[in-house]
């Protein structure tokens, strides 16, 4: 099990295509470098909730 990351954690928003060449959807993966350098945390279909995963992911009263 990995360990709490220390405070303030950080995290980025990785844009990436799936799928074939000429079908592509895009996911953005939410990405941090705790416990390990560019640790996959989630992905999400939308830049959206992207962006709400990583202010929880970020915020030290959501522990």
């Amino acid at each position: 099990m990995a360990s709490q990351p220390p405070y303030p954690r950080e995290a980025r928003i990785v844009e990436i295509e799936k799928g074939s060449q000429t079908e592509t959807v895009t996911w953005y993966q939410l990405r941090a470098d705790h416990p390990h350098p560019d640790t996959l945390i989630s992905e999400h279909e939308t830049e959206q909730e992207a962006l709400d995963a990583k202010r929880r992911y970020e915020d030290p009263q959501k522990i």
